[in-house]
């Protein structure tokens, strides 16, 4: 009897793992979609030949952020709205640093512990989302301009 209660809990923890691992990957279906999408239309429509980095941009609207290289080597930043919109290129030459944000965070904010740095659009201009723990111990959503890493907003949820 004990064999038998063993393996019919042995074979429930197999089902629900199974199952967990099922749910696990059609959560992540749509976002995988949306990056395989987003790298095609670059593709397509952008100078980008090849791409090195691909990642969806939460904002006020969703963008796929696929930065990649030309034909000529040049390394090229493409925002991709996940709905109806223009898509926005720029040279990686063209604006600040993932480095240099980091730097003005620190130099202006003077932040515990930065928690992700992305590129992001907002009103079809291209920014710097940089997530932080502030002094306050408040978590921040600060905002730089792309190409010129001047201030563009901060938000504190």
């Amino acid at each position: 009897m004990k064999k038998w209660i063993i393996g019919i809990l042995a074979l429930l923890l197999i089902f629900i793992i199974w199952r967990g691992i099922n749910i696990y990957q059609s959560a992540l279906e749509p976002l995988n979609n949306a990056e395989a999408k987003g790298n095609k239309i670059a593709l397509e429509k952008t100078p980008i030949e090849t791409i090195e980095d691909s990642y969806t941009y939460f904002g006020t609207k969703a963008y796929q952020v696929v930065i990649g290289k030309n034909n000529e080597d040049e390394k090229l930043i493409a925002w991709i709205p996940q709905k109806k919109g223009e898509i926005v290129t720029r040279f990686e030459s063209d604006g600040i640093t993932e480095k240099e944000a980091v730097a003005i965070i620190k130099r202006e904010r003077d932040p515990q512990e930065i928690r992700s740095v992305k590129l992001g659009v907002e009103d079809n201009i291209p920014i710097w989302e940089i997530i932080y723990i502030g002094s306050d111990n408040r978590l921040t959503y600060h905002k730089l301009y792309f190409e010129t890493g001047k201030y563009r907003n901060s938000i504190k949820p």
